[in-house]
């Protein structure tokens, strides 16, 4: 907000707010027990998916193993990269913890399903149905090939509950949102890069969205269904995510210009498996989902006028 030129019921308020800027280095200082629950329930989440077409071969060479199998979307099967920031209410803090979850994640997902339901799969499903509209039956799903958080309580959970192939690493990322309008060109731009969680200068991936000019269609997938792998019993497990509002889905041509992927150095087995499902690939499909703002509060104004 501009600061007031003339005398009126604005204060001068400065052209820059000048906040901390606050390393935060985790300490762990022993483990506490909370209660498992059947759900687990995100306060906020603003999240971006990059799909992509892969071959089903090679897709089979990682769900085959674990007792899942590609979907077929007409001949090749497909791969996405989920980038999500997400806050969730804990309702427990004690002093040096908020109690509020704030977390990034990747997850670098497979369209798959049990092979044991195979025989109760639809087929002939595109890839631009399954997007806006999802697989009515919901035996279709996306298997967390791998998941990289950067908050420690999210990984405990992820694994313990939801047997997901999670670890702790960091982010740089720079997305527009309602407290974050970023200024032209880059309005419409997600930036974001993970780094490697033993060196944090070396990098696994970094990847820009522009969603400028391109032009959405509205869709819900929901229930998506998250599927992992419980080494424990060798078997498939499924849970079911509910977005509460619909996605903007891009579904057309200029997407494939609209994505800048690249690797990095690190050695993390993420970053090879990512080079391996979607290599130099240029992405088929798009989808944002940002979750609605609660509350909105304006600027001070002089009350006494």
């Amino acid at each position: 907000m501009s600061p007031a030129k003339t005398a009126g019921p604005l204060p001068d308020f400065p052209k820059k707010t000048k906040i901390p800027n606050i390393q935060s280095t985790a300490k762990t200082v022993g483990h506490i027990e909370v209660p498992s629950a059947l759900s687990f329930y995100y306060a906020a989440i603003s999240s971006i998916w990059i799909w992509y077409e892969a071959p089903l071969e090679t897709l089979r060479a990682y769900l085959n193993p674990l007792g899942m199998s590609p979907y077929n979307f007409g001949g090749h099967g497909a791969v996405n990269i989920n980038f999500f920031n997400a806050v969730a209410l804990y309702g427990q803090g004690q002093p040096g913890n908020q109690g509020l979850g704030g977390f990034s994640e990747t997850e670098l997902n497979i369209a798959a399903f049990a092979t044991k339901v195979a025989a109760n799969v639809p087929q002939g499903i595109t890839l631009e149905q399954f997007l806006t509209s999802g697989d009515p039956t919901k035996r279709v799903g996306n298997y967390r090939v791998w998941v990289a958080c950067d908050d420690a309580v999210a990984v405990a959970c992820g694994r313990q509950v939801f047997m997901e192939n999670k670890f702790l690493a960091p982010y740089t990322y720079n997305v527009p949102g309602p407290n974050n309008p970023r200024p032209a060109p880059d309005q419409f731009t997600y930036d974001w890069t993970l780094h490697d969680p033993d060196k944090n200068a070396v990098t696994i991936y970094q990847a820009s969205v522009d969603l400028a000019g391109l032009s959405p269609v509205p869709g819900n997938m929901s229930e998506i269904i998250d599927l992992s792998f419980d080494e424990k019993s060798r078997r498939p497990v499924g849970s079911r995510r509910n977005y509460l509002g619909l996605f903007d889905t891009y579904l057309e041509s200029a997407v494939s210009r609209a994505v800048a992927l690249d690797y990095g150095k690190s050695k993390h087995p993420m970053r090879h498996d990512m080079e391996r499902l979607i290599g130099k690939k240029r992405p088929s499909a798009l989808q944002l989902f940002q979750s609605p703002t609660c509350i909105a509060e304006a600027a001070g104004y002089y009350a006494d006028l």
